[in-house]
């Protein structure tokens, strides 16, 4: 599938709804850029996850809570580096 859409003014685009939904897209996304491409990604709510794991069930629970304590904790750091630099 191949669109045109518009930039405004602000840098914004609008991605249509039928393609949100097709793609699992939130309120946040993953973004970059690979050879002059512009990736957008869904991304996984940590809780949402979290819920899941424990609903479904999981033999060590101790340790997804620090998988998900890892993620967090790297992606807090992420957020300082590009805010600071």
């Amino acid at each position: 599938m191949e669109l045109l859409i518009k930039i405004d003014d602000k840098g914004r685009i609008l991605i249509p709804v039928h393609i949100r939904k097709k793609l699992g897209l939130k309120r946040v996304v993953k973004m970059r850029v690979e050879e002059n491409k512009l990736i957008i990604e869904s991304v996984e709510n940590p809780i949402e996850v979290l819920v899941q794991t424990v609903v479904k069930g999981s033999k060590n629970i101790e340790e997804e809570i620090a998988d998900f304590r890892k993620i967090s904790e790297r992606e807090g750091l992420k957020r300082v580096r590009e805010r600071w630099s």
